[in-house]
């Protein structure tokens, strides 16, 4: 079985059928009882019958051999119990399993033996002198399990039997079981007419350790092995015996709480602190009416800071009331106290948490439990961190009657991640927005062209006025000379800095001196430094010459400037300049106008350039625009996708409950809602909004559409309001409304159906929609399942055939904790861990 140990019933590796070398057939006659035992532990076998042919001979020994390992502490050692038993060859040559208690030893075995009257050796070939029956009813009689061994065998087998001895034995009250090894075995029609038909078990039947079968075993749910427990999972059937020998029914889920531990609350653990340990599986609280059984879920549900779920929008403030009334910040009527202390030990992926809840402060609420056993603090948000759903009878009535409830429940599962869907199209809305405040300055900057170009028109007026008068050679050409003397000047600054330059390397850069002693030993060097210093000097005297050079470029310039034909040209024509300044001064007109209106006109151009552009960027924009909106609404099209696919795959072979999604299927009434909400009119403009409903409820596919463009015209003044009010209205609006309300689309509405002819859920009664959401909530997840009592409002029939059948089938995948008063759960439902 699995290496931890957990709460509950549990599944056990049991092998109903060997031998040993008491058998005379066992074909390792020298193996001892220590290298027996060990084979089967090296096989992980958890239950061991110990079935030689009709002798109990090494009963005893192997019994007193285990204990012996156990005590050695040998390292292969692991838990083994074994089950004294006996192989009996029954008049007629059938061979009847006997399984007793590991209370019975050889002398047991040797009673029976006596009592069925076998008379025989330890071979096969005798047979008892009492009857099958009589072999059976005695087995039972002194407390063991008779099992009919290998019945399709020809020779030896219980199916041998010609029929009417065969339905004597069909009828035995006290058989629970036979063992069946080829399944393909064609059943007799007698046994298939059988209406409780036997557990079908299977046993290695090996007489030798090396033999293939070795190891065959059959798996069976106790709490702990025993010939009670044995005895309950054979009557039980396949709920509690397994021969899938690859299946795992003790794999683990992902999740599950292993304990609650509550000390000074103000009804619980003031003595001592309670402890309530669950099994993975399928656990149980009952007990009466008032017995405070769903308190504990209360607590959990605290803990786990599941109570925050109660304050959803789509849940009633009933629930959450009746929530809050368990911890109340009023120290008199709250369930915790100062000192109250609530720890719940979680398993996730094979680690160990434990979620802590104080009054006091100082106490971290959560740790990890490490390698050498001790309990550390670690960071983590509790709600996100630990899945669960806790689920009481009215929430799930309230998620019946609320499908939107129903929705978020869905969009929760690992196979939608709305809320990833969601931040896309909170981004893309974003995104749309910023495109339209970019759109809007565009536009602010459009709307400026007719004032540019009137602009423009008046300079060029005044312009032209100027350029009608003789005088424009003579301003241009004076305009042409003073940047000429601009651009020289610029120039000379640059000779002037780069003479200056020259002239301060020349002065920094001296002779080299050494000191010529050092050297008067070795001439050879002395030589080499004067020839390289020379060179250095030569560089120096250089640059002294291009230093002059430099200065007589620039006296040579200065002094044929000034001669200069051009120079004299330039002088004359800034002189006709001033003098016709002179006149027109003298006439009340500034020539320097000029050029200032002309750079005016070319800025006005080429804003007006600009707004070109702006027009072609606008409709880029516009296209981006709805780009970004065609992916809003993919989106939108892909989570109603992902809910009916998730529904489908959980549903498909649900015979009670049908969930369909209904694409934007909301009821106007919440439609009118969510549209006034945005447009911030409600309570007004009901004549607009009946235009509106009418518009919306023509269901010709492109519906949602023309809803927006009724609104988009009537803001636009393209469309008449029934109500002016309501024009001036949306006028007034700020734009990001009018986004809001463009980029809005109906939520998704769920059809729920039940029962086998589909019923809708609106025309059932409370049982029977709590009924069909159970089926719902129980047939996926892998989180832990927490439901209060939710078999009230349902009668017995919806109870086992709903509740009892999902919960075998729901318990092997999540753990389920289920509080309740009714023992059809418990009891069909087969719990793992029942808490009284």
């Amino acid at each position: 079985m699995n290496e931890f140990q957990f709460a509950g019933a549990k599944w056990w590796k049991c092998d109903f059928h060997t031998h040993t070398p008491a058998s005379p057939d066992f074909k390792n006659k020298t193996m001892t009882p220590e290298d027996w035992l060990k084979a089967f532990m090296e096989k992980e076998i958890d239950c061991v019958a110990i079935t030689d042919h009709n002798n109990g001979e090494w009963i005893d020994i192997l019994q007193q051999e285990l204990k012996n390992i156990e005590f050695r502490k040998e390292k292969w050692y692991r838990p083994l119990s074994l089950f004294p038993g006996v192989e009996i060859s029954a008049n007629g040559n059938v061979h009847i399993l006997a399984i007793f208690g590991s209370d019975k030893d050889k002398s047991h075995i040797d009673g029976l033996i006596s009592t069925i009257g076998y008379q025989g050796t330890k071979d096969d070939n005798a047979v008892t002198s009492k009857s099958l029956t009589d072999v059976i009813d005695i087995i039972a009689d002194k407390d063991g399990i008779p099992i009919p061994a290998h019945v399709d065998d020809k020779k030896r087998g219980l199916f041998k039997l010609d029929d009417l001895t065969l339905n004597g034995i069909l009828r035995k009250e006290n058989i629970y079981a036979i063992e069946l090894y080829d399944n393909k075995y064609k059943i007799p029609q007698l046994y298939e007419n059988k209406k409780d038909k036997w557990t079908e078990i299977r046993g290695s039947d090996t007489h030798s350790c090396k033999d293939p079968k070795f190891g065959t075993f059959t798996w069976i749910k106790m709490d702990e092995p025993s010939i009670e427990g044995l005895r309950l999972a054979l009557q039980d059937g396949d709920v509690s015996v397994n021969r899938n020998m690859n299946d795992d029914p003790n794999k683990l889920p992902p999740y599950f709480i292993e304990k609650l531990e509550i000390s000074n609350a103000k009804y619980i653990g003031r003595v001592e602190t309670l402890e309530c340990d669950f099994s993975p599986f399928l656990n149980a609280i009952i007990g009466g009416r008032g017995t405070g059984k769903s308190t504990l879920l209360e607590f959990i549900r605290f803990v786990m800071r599941r109570d925050k779920d109660l304050r959803s929008p789509h849940v009633p403030e009933t629930l959450e009331k009746d929530s809050q009334k368990y911890f109340t910040s009023e120290e008199n009527d709250s369930l915790l106290l100062t000192d109250t202390k609530i720890s719940l030990l979680y398993w996730k992926n094979n680690i160990y948490y434990r979620l802590n809840w104080y009054r006091k402060e100082g106490y971290p609420s959560l740790e990890q439990k490490k390698d050498n056993g001790t309990w550390g603090p670690v960071q983590g948000d509790i709600r996100s961190m630990f899945p669960a759903y806790i689920y009481s009878q009215k929430q799930i009535f309230e998620l019946a009657r609320n499908p939107r409830a129903l929705i978020n429940i869905i969009d929760e599962a690992p196979g939608v991640k709305a809320e990833n869907i969601h931040t896309q199209i909170r981004k893309l809305n974003n995104q749309y927005k910023q495109i339209e405040n970019r759109q809007k300055e565009l536009d602010e900057k459009i709307d400026q062209n007719e004032r540019l170009h009137g602009q423009f028109s008046d300079l060029a007026r005044q312009i032209e006025y100027i350029e009608k008068s003789d005088h424009k050679e003579v301003m241009q050409k004076y305009r042409l000379r003073q940047q000429q003397l601009n651009e020289i000047g610029i120039l000379e600054d640059k000779w002037e800095e780069t003479l200056q330059q020259l002239l301060e390397i020349r002065e920094q850069i001296m002779p080299a001196a050494f000191n010529l002693e050092l050297f008067s030993e070795n001439k050879d060097i002395l030589t080499d430094l004067k020839r390289t210093n020379d060179k250095w000097l030569a560089i120096q005297n250089t640059l002294k010459e291009i230093g002059k050079e430099a200065e007589s470029i620039v006296k040579k310039w200065q002094a044929e400037k000034s001669a200069a034909s051009w120079m004299q040209e330039i002088e004359s024509d800034i002189a006709r300049y001033e003098q016709l300044r002179s006149e027109l001064e003298h006439e009340g007109i500034d020539p320097e106008k000029y050029h200032l209106l002309l750079t005016q006109q070319k800025s006005i151009q080429k804003e007006l350039d600009l707004i070109d552009e702006y027009q072609i960027l606008k409709q880029t924009l516009e296209t981006e625009k709805q780009e970004v909106f065609d992916k809003i609404r993919e989106n939108r099209n892909t989570l109603t996708e992902k809910r009916q696919e998730f529904l489908i795959s959980v549903l498909q072979d649900n015979q009670f409950v049908g969930i369909k999604v209904l694409p934007f299927g909301e009821e106007w009434s919440e439609i009118e809602n969510e549209i006034r909400s945005i447009l911030q009119c409600q309570d007004r403009f009901d004549r607009d909004f009946e235009r509106l409903k009418e518009i919306y409820q023509r269901d010709d596919g492109r519906n949602i559409e023309k809803l927006k463009d009724a609104v988009k015209d009537i803001r636009n003044e393209n469309t008449a309001a029934k109500d002016n009010r309501f024009a001036t209205h949306l006028k007034g609006l700020p734009q990001e409304s009018i986004s809001d309300f463009l980029m809005w689309f109906p939520r998704d509405n769920l059809e729920v159906t039940y029962g086998y002819n589909r019923q809708r859920i609106q025309k059932g009664s409370p049982g029977q929609k709590t009924a069909a959401l159970l089926a719902f909530i129980l047939s996926y997840g892998d989180e832990p399942l927490l439901l209060d009592q939710p078999e009230d409002d349902l009668d017995n029939a919806l109870i086992y055939d709903l509740i009892v059948r999902q919960l075998r089938e729901t318990k092997s995948k999540r753990q389920v904790i289920v509080v309740t008063h009714n023992a059809n759960i418990v009891v069909n439902g087969d719990a793992e861990m029942v808490l009284p």
